[in-house]
This record gives C-alpha cells, sequence and structure tokens, in this order.
C-alpha cells in the first residue's frame, strides 16, 4: 500500500512538471541554462588542472609570480569549477604587478560566488578604501551576513573614515580593535574619531593604546595633549624627583620638569606622561613647532594658573595670531593678565577680542568690570570698586542685579541719595524683586 502511494505521487510529480513545461517553454530553456552554469569536467581534465595547479602553486612560494600565474591560469581554464584555482592566480597576480588582471579574476569569483569571502576581502585591498570607499563598502557589507573577522571590519571602517562617515566608521573600528588589539593604527584612527566628536575620555583611551603599541609621531603627541587639555589634565600628578643636571622645561626619564624644588639644586617638581604640558612639549621636541601647539601650550600654562609661564608665550606668539585666532588670542590673554592683576591691561586685551569678534565677547564685558571691580574692592581700593562697578551698569543698564550691587557699595559708602537712585532702578525694573522690602525701607529712610 506505502509502494503503491509513493508511485503515485511521483507519476503526479512528473505529470505537474511536464504540464509546466508544455505551458511555459521558457520554463525548460531556464533549467537546462541553470544546469548548463556548472561546466562538466571530465576525471582526466581534472587530474590534468591539479597538476598545472600544484606547478604553479609551488612557483608561488618560491617567489616566481609571473610563471605562476601562467601554470594557474591553464589550471583554472581547465577546470574552472575550483575556485581555489582562481583565488590563487589573483594573488600571483597581484604579487605580480597585474592587477588588472587580478581584479577581472576576483570580480569573476564574486559573480558566482557573491558569498565568497577571502575573494570579496582580497578585491577590497586591491581597490583599497582610500580609492575606491564606495566600491569597498557595496563589496564587503554584505559579507557580514557570513563572516565577522577583523579584515572585514577593519577596510570597512578605513572606507567609511575616507568617506567622513565617522559614526559608521568609528563602529566598525571598535569591533576591529575588538578583534585584533594589536593594531596601533586601528587604535589611533578610532581615537582621531573620537576626538573630533568630543568623547575626549575614550579618547585618550585609544591614543594610549596607540602609544603603547609603538605608535610615536609629533602629531600624535600633539593630538593627545589636546585631548588631555579637554579632560583639564593639564599638569597631571604633580610629583617630586630627584633629576641631576636637569633643567626647568626639559623632559628626562619620561618626566617633564615643571619647576626646581626650593632650595634643592636637582629636586624637581615633576609632571608625567598623561598630561597636557608633558605631551606638547614631547610634539614639540618631535618636530611640531607650530603657533597651534605653542598656543596650547600657553592656555595650559593659563589654565594651571601658571601665568607668568602663559604670559611670556603669548607675548612671543603676538605677531603671529591670524585673524581667525586673534579674538580668542586677547581673549586668553586679557585671562592672563587678570591673573596677575592687571586689571588695565584685562580691559584692554578684552576690548581687543570684543573688536575683533564682538558677537562673541561684548556680552562679557559688564562681567569683566564687576570683576576689576571687586578686585580693586579687595585691595581696598574703594574708589575704583565703585567707578567699575558704575562702568558695568553703564554697560548693562537693564540688569536689576547690577543696579543692586552698585546701590548697596554706594550705601555703605555712605552715599545714600546715589544708592536710593540705584534701588529705584531696581524696582523700577523688577518691581517684585526679592528684596523689595529692604529697598523700600531704605528708600523711605526707614533703615539705617
Amino acid at each position: 500500500m506505502n509502494l503503491t502511494r509513493f508511485l503515485l505521487a511521483a507519476i503526479i510529480a512528473a505529470v505537474s512538471t511536464a504540464a509546466t513545461m508544455a505551458q511555459d517553454p521558457a520554463a525548460l530553456d531556464q533549467r537546462t541554462e541553470k544546469q548548463s552554469d556548472t561546466p562538466t569536467v571530465s576525471e582526466a581534465d581534472k587530474e590534468k588542472a591539479e597538476a598545472l595547479f600544484q606547478q604553479g602553486r609551488k612557483l608561488f612560494f618560491q617567489g616566481d609570480y609571473t610563471s605562476a600565474a601562467e601554470q594557474l591560469a591553464s589550471a583554472a581554464e581547465v577546470n574552472p569549477t575550483k575556485t581555489g584555482y582562481q583565488l590563487l592566480l589573483a594573488k600571483a597576480y597581484r604579487f605580480a604587478g597585474q592587477d588588472e588582471q587580478a581584479l577581472g579574476v576576483l570580480e569573476n569569483i564574486l559573480q558566482s560566488n557573491p558569498e565568497h569571502v577571502e575573494a570579496g576581502i582580497d578585491l577590497a585591498e586591491l581597490i583599497t578604501p582610500t580609492d575606491q570607499p564606495d566600491r569597498v563598502i557595496d563589496v564587503l557589507e554584505p559579507l557580514l551576513k557570513f563572516n565577522h573577522d577583523y579584515p572585514i571590519y577593519h577596510l570597512l571602517a578605513e572606507a567609511h573614515y575616507e568617506k567622513e562617515s565617522f559614526d559608521k566608521a568609528r563602529q566598525y573600528y571598535e569591533e576591529a580593535t575588538r578583534l585584533n588589539p594589536r593594531n596601533a593604527g586601528d587604535h589611533y584612527q578610532l581615537a582621531n574619531i573620537y576626538l573630533a566628536q568630543k568623547h575626549f575620555a575614550k579618547a585618550a583611551h585609544a591614543y594610549e593604546e596607540a602609544g603603547r603599541l609603538g605608535l610615536t609621531s609629533g602629531v600624535y603627541h600633539f593630538k593627545l595633549a589636546s585631548v588631555y587639555f579637554n579632560l583639564h589634565n593639564y599638569l597631571g600628578q604633580v610629583a617630586t624627583a630627584t633629576v641631576i643636571g636637569g633643567q626647568v622645561g626639559q623632559i628626562k626619564n619620561d618626566m617633564y620638569l615643571v619647576d626646581l624644588v626650593p632650595g634643592k639644586s636637582d629636586e624637581f617638581y615633576v609632571a608625567g606622561s598623561r598630561s597636557a604640558i608633558f605631551q606638547t612639549v614631547k610634539a614639540q621636541q618631535m618636530g611640531i613647532d607650530i603657533f597651534d601647539i605653542r598656543f596650547l601650550e600657553a592656555n595650559i600654562w593659563l589654565s594651571a594658573r601658571r601665568y607668568e609661564n602663559a604670559e611670556n608665550i603669548y607675548e612671543a606668539l603676538t605677531d603671529e595670531v591670524s585673524q581667525e585666532d586673534t579674538a580668542l588670542f586677547w581673549y586668553y590673554r586679557a585671562q592672563t593678565a587678570l591673573g596677575l592683576k592687571r586689571f588695565d591691561d584685562y580691559l584692554s586685551r578684552l576690548n581687543k577680542a570684543i573688536e575683533a569678534d564682538p558677537n562673541v565677547y561684548q556680552s562679557t564685558l559688564a562681567d569683566a568690570y564687576v570683576t576689576v571691580a571687586n578686585g580693586y574692592h579687595q585691595l581696598g581700593d574703594n574708589d575704583r570698586y565703585l567707578e567699575y562697578l558704575d562702568k558695568a551698569v553703564q554697560t548693562s543698564p537693564l540688569s536689576a542685579s547690577l543696579h543692586l550691587t552698585l546701590g548697596d557699595a554706594h550705601w555703605l559708602a555712605s552715599n545714600a541719595d546715589k544708592a536710593i537712585q540705584q534701588y529705584r532702578l531696581v524696582l523700577e525694573l523688577e518691581p517684585e524683586h526679592a528684596e523689595r522690602v529692604r529697598l523700600l525701607n531704605r528708600i523711605r529712610g526707614q533703615e539705617e
């Protein structure tokens, strides 16, 4: 009974197939064409091809790539079903400097087998991510469905980096460094992306990994200095060390000599390599002696409150400032003067920054007047304290808080009329001011 049912099912299937082909003659042609896609190779040809392949393989490993390519091409022609023959042929062409021939062979492999990972990687390396990034991406991204080896992620990362598709490049470099943590270049490129995207902590780690693996250059140290600066790691963990014959400003024994310890000729305060100042000086030692890095060094000293160091560098750079950097340069020089308690220089330099870029720096002027006023107040100069508070009010006349500050300063100086004038302006600007009752009492003469 079971045999009968089996035979009946087979007959029905045969009749159904025949009927389909009768209704659609093209179906038969397609089936025949599909079967003919894979050529039939006789046993004799298989043996002949294998002999040619072995000879070509031997020549390949002997370094005779041209002769190897001839033998391997013959092997692939006799037995076109062996992809391995074609793959080694492509390598022989590449090593022989015949890139166009290699390209043709690899494209032929992928045309018949789009999932061939090794051929895809070889093709991507041949056309290179820098020359044809879009094509590399088109070849390799589909292969991620079948393989997750390091070379695919590395090449895709390079291709997307070339296209400035940094989010994609970051993802691929992250995976590449996970699969192969020994490639310094991958860590470096990943760090560059992190730096550009302001992920400073991640950038520091990636740059440090690249350096640990041996990568070094002036540009590398400059970038690492920028990262540490943005992490506020200006001088790092300052320690003391004995350095015989050392001088302040030198790098000795992987330490930057910041200052002499008072009273000790060979004892120094030192900053380690994980600091912005160390990396900046290291970059300069390796030939990166440009405005940008010296400007960064000055900003490091400013941020570390070593104002004299910063002032000396800013002074030396004054004639080199580009128009693009003028406003920022004078703003930072102003902060240096403020740190040195040179208030007139502070305001003069800030005004140069405002003149260069009023849209950014004009709004800082009122606060600058208040800062200078407080500086004079600490020095006990009450007249200049009132003078600069008044300048702040004139600069920002709609600020109730400034009018209140000036009013209280006049009240303490026993200038009651001037104080009341300011208090009235405060309440005019903000009728429900938090200090309303106190101010009304003073205005009405009910508070001494």
